[in-house]
């Protein structure tokens, strides 16, 4: 579900904020997911806004840190420091397919120009980038279906598929459009409802059960409502720290998981994993 940001292999000139230059992270702010025909929830403003002084930084991320964890324990330089996960239950919903929120929370170390959105995407989606389920689609495939970008530096559209908690096979088309500050990077991306008929970049989802080397799937059904952001502030301090925070609200088909709460049991382990990874593959980024 992690979703569908395009590689940021290339970063861009520093701008002036993201409400102002990102028009994808605008809406998803402003006007919010659409979760059912007639409601939309807004994504939550970032933890770290732009432009936060060190102090400032330290008062947010003790709240955020709460009870659990000191700050030094989520700044720690480690690939199995700390992370912090919320999932909820979000409302207005409909019932055949309730709204949730997913938020993350946690530091790496490196820089601004790593492939920071890239490294997250490829943790969170396993392999399809590597077995080809991953498509960037290219302008004249945009331009069959009456889509132009506005701008190619900023914006693209990326059709995956993935599995999702080992139940759920989901394809889907995303709109991403990535800015970056002096103080950060951001990647929003809303699931595009153009797309969701479309003969070879469907948005849809199937059940799928895995038993004595088998693989059981069954019949694709239409999937809407989709939206998310990541951004990548730097910390004053510790030096080198990078403070990343996802937020992502979404549908939930009610058959998805047959009434089991699998999101709450399932997650952090997962969430585990990419974070983790990610942190371990910067590590050898900056050992190179």
């Amino acid at each position: 579900m992690l979703s569908l940001v395009p590689l940021l292999s290339t970063m861009l000139a520093a701008s002036p904020d993201h409400e102002s230059q990102n028009p994808l992270y605008r809406q998803l702010r402003e006007s919010g997911v659409p979760v059912t025909a007639n409601d939309k929830i807004r994504l939550p403003a970032p933890t770290l806004a732009d432009g936060m002084s060190a102090e400032g930084q330290l008062k947010a991320l003790q709240a955020l840190a709460g009870e659990q964890y000191s700050v030094e324990e989520l700044t720690r330089n480690s690939p199995v420091a700390p992370f912090i996960l919320h999932v909820n239950d979000l409302k207005p919903f409909d019932p055949k397919a309730p709204a949730r929120g997913v938020d993350l929370w946690f530091v790496v170390y490196g820089t601004l120009d790593m492939d920071l959105g890239g490294a997250f995407i490829d943790r969170a989606l396993g392999d399809s980038r590597k077995q080809g389920k991953m498509h960037e689609l290219k302008p004249e495939e945009l331009a069959k279906r009456g889509i132009k970008l506005r701008d190619e530096k900023h914006e693209g559209y990326g059709h995956v598929l993935f599995n999702f908690l080992d139940r759920v096979e989901i394809e889907a088309t995303g709109h991403t459009y990535w800015t970056r500050t002096s103080d950060s990077m951001l990647a929003a991306t809303e699931m595009d409802e153009r797309f969701h008929d479309d003969a070879e970049f469907p948005n849809r989802w199937r059940s799928i059960e895995k038993g004595d080397g088998d693989v059981k799937s069954g019949p694709w059904n239409p999937f809407s409502g989709s939206g998310q952001y990541l951004k990548v502030t730097r910390l004053h301090e510790p030096q080198g720290a990078l403070f990343v925070e996802y937020h992502l609200v979404f549908t939930e088909p009610a058959d998805w998981f047959g009434g089991a709460n699998l999101l709450r049991s399932k997650l952090p382990q997962a969430a585990q994993i990419i974070v983790r990874s990610m942190r371990r593959e910067l590590l050898k980024e900056q050992q190179k």
